[in-house]
């Protein structure tokens, strides 16, 4: 089943949406989002938590 996401399900003003067949795949698009819109080298442990409770499928 497709993982979605959206930044702005987490509070962020921010258009991004992405779809992947696994988390781990989501995941990897949400960080590479991360590091080119929000600036962010990494995301930290809770702002990872707060994106994999609004993952939906």
């Amino acid at each position: 089943m497709t993982k979605k996401f959206a930044c702005k399900n987490i509070g962020l003003d921010c258009a991004f949406n992405a779809e992947a067949e696994s988390e781990e795949q989501l995941m990897a698009k949400v960080s590479e989002h991360a590091k080119i819109a929000h600036g962010m080298a990494q995301i930290d442990e809770p702002t990872k938590a707060k994106i994999k409770a609004a993952i939906t499928e």
